[in-house]
């Protein structure tokens, strides 16, 4: 399919081989701490739901850390002070080294290659949102690295996307992105179902899945606005991706798909009920393991 000519605007990930098709810019950042910030809204304010508690010997691993912000807010809530260690593909988003507290470092790794000395280090592994970013068999070998670098009996903690709705308009683009995904080997259909099963096939154990909804749209007060907010900035960052695909059968030009993105947002803004669903995921490497 030939690619839809357009203006690029983004900056995205050129790691060889990566999956990943979102941005890594500063509109990106600021989705990304928006998203964050709603999760733990949505989540009861907690940022670490997996049964442990933290001390000063232990380790702690977010893969796909982006900004940083999950083991930022976590370190705010310990208050003991274990070793925090955030890794990803890219460091475009990484925080700044001088901003960092002396047991908190970033590092450009992948999830699906992680060091051989991590092996049996960390008590949590934490990871969200990698929808965008692995492959069905990446996924595969992702949660067994996970499985891997966690001491036995440690906890790895997940968080995906299970489905957006609200009308017809919404429910093109999500054919067009299924399109998409289809086409680059990711999971945007199925994600959140299929988990239980990686995890599950890797090892892992007292498996929990932890389902919760955040309204769409400005008839939810901030909640709706903020995650509305959340939802046309992420298509927004994927037009190029889908663009370079050709649009797919669903759109044909730049114009028009921005006109789809502008539509999605008077429907959220005036359909009650539109929200999107997301499953966080906690599961523990057996204390006796082979």
């Amino acid at each position: 399919m030939t690619g839809i000519v357009h203006e690029e605007k983004r900056k995205y990930t050129n790691t060889e081989g990566a999956a990943y098709h979102l941005p890594h810019d500063d509109e990106e950042r600021w989705r990304l701490s928006l998203q964050s910030n709603l999760f733990l809204r949505t989540y009861d304010n907690k940022v670490l739901h997996a049964p442990v508690e933290l001390k000063d010997e232990d380790w702690v691993l977010e893969t796909g850390s982006g900004t940083g912000i999950w083991l930022e807010d976590l370190a705010k809530q310990t208050p003991t002070k274990p070793q925090y260690i955030g890794t990803d593909i890219v460091s475009l988003l990484f925080p700044e080294p001088a901003t960092l507290p002396s047991n908190m470092k970033f590092e450009i790794q992948s999830v699906l290659r992680l060091p051989p000395d991590w092996t049996n280090k960390f008590t949590i592994v934490h990871q969200r949102l990698l929808i965008a970013g692995l492959r069905t068999h990446e996924w595969e070998q992702a949660t067994k690295e996970m499985y891997r670098v966690l001491k036995p009996g440690g906890w790895v903690q997940l968080l995906e996307l299970d489905i957006w709705t609200s009308g017809p308009a919404l429910a093109k683009h999500r054919e067009l992105l299924y399109r998409h995904s289809d086409r680059q080997g990711t999971m945007w259909r199925n994600i959140a179902k299929c988990m239980p099963d990686f995890l599950k096939q890797s090892g892992f154990v007292n498996l929990h899945q932890d389902v919760r909804k955040t309204p769409l749209g400005v008839w939810a007060g901030r909640d709706g606005i903020d995650a509305r907010d959340n939802v046309l900035s992420l298509l927004r960052g994927l037009k190029t991706p889908i663009l370079k695909g050709g649009g797919y059968g669903v759109v044909e030009s730049e114009s028009e798909y921005d006109g789809l993105v502008a539509e999605i947002q008077e429907e959220i803004d005036h359909t009650p009920g539109s929200e999107a669903v997301w499953s966080m995921f906690w599961a523990q490497k057996p204390e006796e393991c082979v």
